[in-house]
């Protein structure tokens, strides 16, 4: 986490922040462990002003109903089979 202002600003441009950090401190070397990237629908957002708290909690929840899809999706795919029956998600 960190460099929020230029992370933003690349963001408006369409630009994705994601800092890739690998074995012993090196971006360059992969880690050993596999990695499964996936993506799902966009969500468009309506722009209000001043949001009620209603409001803030329709679209966060129609945010983390697409995490809940995206995972349930691809948990086998990450996880296994036997393994994707027993994982649950976690969201705070």
């Amino acid at each position: 986490q960190g460099l929020w202002n230029t992370r933003l600003a690349l963001n408006r441009f369409g630009i994705p922040t994601i800092l890739v950090w690998g074995r012993w401190f090196s971006p360059l070397l992969p880690k050993k462990k596999q990695l499964h990237i996936v993506v799902g629908r966009t969500i468009v957002l309506p722009k209000i002003e001043n949001p009620t708290k209603e409001e803030v909690s329709k679209w966060h929840n129609k945010y983390i109903a697409e995490l809940r899809r995206i995972y349930d999706d691809h948990k086998e795919n990450a996880y296994g089979p036997e393994k994707a029956k027993e994982i649950k998600l976690e969201v705070w």
